[in-house]
């Protein structure tokens, strides 16, 4: 049907040329050079002593070559169904925040109202900033025996539901956890869609859902599965969510990665994390052969912004199901901040504001939060350059190198965090080089990677490469030509990669424990070291105060994508 309006509008969708037909390849290999070379170096070197720990007999290195633990983990039951686990848990979480994601991006898409559009986004990005840790006790206080969600059940006399410390406590959090990394791609494939194809499928009698479904869904289609692969990446190596709220009772490969790095097993948890490795690039690269298969017409030239834009009756109710979804477990913690019990419970039993008064009393909490900001400031400035550079090469030019550097770049996301931790803690501190903040920024950079690369290969595959060419036909520099034609077009999603960098890097836990100095601490490991000491409502005192800090940086990034949708949008008038 996209075809057919095509015709029936004309020319008005450019003609896109070849993306890559007249372009040097040594162009592309310049480009993705940084990126490999901190790829081959740090990210690969660290594996190469994964895998040379996995075939030791004990963690001492240098005793002896085995294969035992290899043979151990596929004769042992627990692992390979901790595989089919891993599998089931990251399917659900990807499916669910996909089903959810498109109406809830396709809504704030079509509100008519910019002010109410920028509430929406300020609502499901929001949460992002705060932390995975306080966002998994959000969901403890819900889903508890004594939690809200049973006061509730129990107010129309049924009995309490045992949700928490299975798998669907698991799921629903990973959902809430990952949804805005599918919303913001799909959103990002709508803001760069010609509203004109709307408007003719309409001319052309077609109902709304029909359009939706023919017209707009095949077009937004590769950034659907953006937000799932991301989606599916961070569920299969997610550590902390499984292990807080499975209560030992969800064994996925992640956990028992952790549980063998804690019982000193290194080899097994070497083995662990090669098999999650293996399983997690097959998986990456199915996901990228779709996203390509996927791409119509290669790119659509924004031609018109669509005509009336609204949202009626059911897609307004399901815009508030979903705000109420995203906002609860953080009320939750805001309302827990206040209690006067040490614990989790529902009433509250009284009132009180003893919890911020013992949160200023801790020593070390400034000097923690300083260096988060640091190092995912300069994380978030390196990966946005080599991300981008790499993400033009991926897109525009072609080559077995490239595409083995493309797959590569994605590994990151999908390797367990401890894992990285304690290869990279390996390998630094053999060779000597990148100590201390320098090494973690290093590490940050590379498990920032994937997200810059998806979000900016996806907008990229939605860009005509041909105005590159045409402008340096009128005399215009590479650089210049790129800035005032595809970095323009990019920009609403080079803002949300940025953000998505920034937040994972500030909220990095488990692979930075691995590289801290002693005395040193960032904000996250301040709060896990923390619960593990304490279990009173301090935490969700320091979560109600990121909470607000989330709020204006929430504001000020819907702002940025809303003023460079309308800029998008005034240039094609």
């Amino acid at each position: 049907m996209v075809s057919q309006i095509s015709a029936q509008r004309g020319r008005r969708t450019p003609v896109i040329g070849s993306q890559h037909s007249s372009r040097p390849r040594w162009v592309g290999l310049a480009l993705a050079s940084p990126t490999a070379l901190l790829l081959l170096t740090l990210f690969l070197g660290s594996i190469a002593l994964l895998v040379d720990q996995s075939l030791q007999e004990d963690m001492g290195g240098g005793s002896g070559t085995t294969a035992a633990h290899w043979s151990a983990f596929f004769t042992s039951s627990s692992r390979l169904e901790a595989i089919g686990e891993t599998f089931l848990i990251a399917a659900l979480s990807a499916v669910i925040s996909t089903v959810i994601a498109v109406p809830t991006a396709y809504g704030l898409h079509r509100m008519k109202s910019s002010t109410w559009r920028f509430v929406g986004i300020f609502i499901v990005f929001a949460p992002l900033m705060t932390s995975v840790i306080a966002r998994t006790y959000g969901w403890s206080l819900l889903l508890g025996q004594k939690g809200i969600v049973n006061w509730a059940v129990g107010l129309v006399g049924m009995q309490p539901l045992d949700m928490l410390y299975a798998r669907p406590a698991v799921v629903i959090a990973l959902v809430h956890i990952f949804l805005p990394f599918v919303v913001f791609p799909i959103l990002s494939s709508l803001g760069q869609l010609d509203g004109a194809l709307r408007d003719a499928a309409i001319d052309l009698g077609a109902r709304p859902w029909t359009t939706f479904r023919r017209v707009i869904l095949p077009l937004i289609l590769p950034g659907i599965i953006a937000g799932a692969q991301i989606t599916f990446a961070l569920s299969m190596s997610s550590f902390a969510t499984p292990s807080l709220l499975g209560g030992g009772r969800v064994s996925v490969l992640a956990t028992l990665v952790y549980s063998d790095v804690n019982t000193v097993q290194w080899p097994m948890a070497a083995v662990t994390s090669i098999v999650l490795l293996v399983l997690a690039v097959v998986v990456l690269g199915l996901f990228t052969l779709a996203q390509k298969k996927t791409q119509v017409g290669g790119a659509q030239g924004v031609t018109a912004a669509p005509g009336e834009k609204s949202i009626h009756g059911g897609l307004a109710t399901w815009m508030i199901a979903v705000y109420i979804f995203v906002l609860s477990p953080l009320i939750i913690i805001i309302i827990s901040s206040f209690s006067s019990a040490s614990y989790g419970a529902w009433p509250l039993p009284g009132w009180s504001t003893k919890w911020y008064a013992n949160l200023l009393s801790q020593d070390g909490l400034g000097e923690a939060a300083y260096a988060s900001v640091f190092i995912a400031l300069w994380a978030t400035v390196i990966v946005l350059i080599i991300g981008t550079m790499a993400s033009v090469s991926f897109h525009r030019y072609r080559g077995l190198v490239l595409r083995g550097v493309s797959v590569l770049s994605l590994a990151p996301m999908v390797v367990p965090k401890v894992t990285i931790g304690l290869a990279a803690f390996l390998l630094l501190n053999i060779t000597g080089v990148l100590q201390g903040i320098a090494g973690i920024i290093a590490m940050h950079v590379i498990i920032t990677l994937p997200f810059v690369v998806i979000v900016l290969t996806s907008a990229l595959s939605r860009t005509d490469a041909t105005l590159d060419d045409a402008a340096r036909d009128l005399g215009a520099g590479p650089l210049r030509a790129f800035r005032a034609s595809t970095l323009f077009a990019i920009r609403p999603s080079l803002i949300a990669a940025g953000l998505f960098a920034f937040i994972v890097s500030f909220d990095e836990v488990d692979m930075t424990v691995f590289l801290l100095k002693p005395g040193q601490e960032t904000l996250p490991v301040w709060m896990f070291t923390y619960m593990q000491k304490y279990q009173d409502p301090t935490l969700a005192a320091l979560a109600s105060l990121l909470i607000a800090l989330s709020l204006v940086i929430a504001f000020v990034a819907g702002l940025f994508l809303l003023r460079g949708e309308k800029a998008g949008l005034a240039s094609s008038r």
